[in-house]
């Protein structure tokens, strides 16, 4: 008769150990690889977002032969619900009345509800889902202002926002009248591509505004701010605009210097750019501030490069 084997088959407590280190080992070299993978799909879809403004911006063009301006005036929309009949928004622009301040009545009701939020203004890399700051809806993508002689962003209103003083490709309307009810009138845009001297390639309309990671759906002055209009007063001319004359900012977190002024990206290493020709551009973040403040400007003849 057979004994039988009393011992069971599985793993020693040895085995068993180096299993888990193996498997350990394994997840240590694929989650960066995953990360990576993750990142490159995030950035993918930022890129796509600005080159959807871009089109819209073209389309706008095409149908009335200028740009749209960077805001109407002051509390008035910005270029943002202009080129919304472009971005397949028709629906979300119908909800706002264009001739009222945005700060006023139901137009101000409307662009802090969710029904005006806009994913696709929205950077993957910074934030999921759609987000509406205190001020109203908010995105991660502002105008290349073009203040080479102050520290201040683009304040538009200056010098009477001329375009031989705002070199930007969008600046504010002119011409806008207003009357005793708010009732806006009668504005043209100042800018258009053949204004764009230096070639639609070499200048950039917009890229990814910083904001850092606590300041996120915060107030201008130190966030977010929103998509919909422009304020002179209280840093809220911050929300659709920055100045390139900063430093690129290189990290989500900072909150020195002048951060709440500048663009930056939380993509690693890079920020991405709208150029006047639909294109988007990846700028290191440690390139020459003199290479983003010369993209800025549409027609100052200078070589931009990134020897500079």
């Amino acid at each position: 008769m057979n004994k039988r084997n009393s011992r069971r088959p599985g793993f020693t407590l040895v085995e068993l150990l180096v299993v888990i280190a193996i498997i350990g080992v394994l997840i240590a070299l694929l989650l960066p690889a995953v990360q990576q993978a993750r990142e490159a799909a995030r950035r993918m879809q930022c890129s796509n977002n600005l080159k959807q403004l871009g089109l819209a911006f073209h389309n706008f063009h095409d149908t009335f032969g200028n740009l749209p301006p960077a805001a109407l005036a002051n509390e008035y929309a910005s270029f943002y619900p202009l080129i919304m009949p472009y971005l397949e928004m028709g629906n979300t622009v119908e909800q706002i009345d264009l001739k009222r301040r945005m700060t006023d009545g139901t137009n101000y009701t409307f662009i802090n509800s969710e029904a005006a939020a806009v994913p696709m203004v929205l950077c993957p890399s910074r934030r999921s889902g759609t987000q509406i700051s205190v001020l109203g809806a908010a995105t991660d993508y502002a105008i290349t202002g073009n203040r080479e002689s102050t520290n201040e962003c683009d304040r538009l209103d200056a010098d009477n926002a001329t375009p031989a003083l705002h070199y930007s490709a969008l600046i504010l309307a002119r011409n806008a009248n207003i009357d005793s009810s708010g009732l806006l009138t009668n504005w043209k845009s100042q800018t258009n591509f053949a204004s764009i001297t230096d070639g639609l390639s070499n200048t950039s309309i917009l890229a990814e505004k910083y904001v850092p990671t606590n300041s996120i759906n915060q107030h201008a002055n130190v966030g977010d701010g929103t998509l919909y209009y422009w304020h002179i007063n209280d840093w809220k001319t911050w929300m659709i605009i920055r100045n390139s004359k900063f430093p690129l900012m290189r990290g989500p977190n900072i909150t020195q210097g002048e951060y709440r002024k500048s663009l930056g990206s939380f993509h690693p290493g890079i920020c991405q750019f709208l150029m006047g020709d639909g294109s988007v551009r990846n700028v290191p973040n440690n390139v020459n501030p003199e290479f983003t403040l010369l993209m800025a400007d549409r027609r100052d003849g200078r070589v931009n490069n990134y020897d500079q």
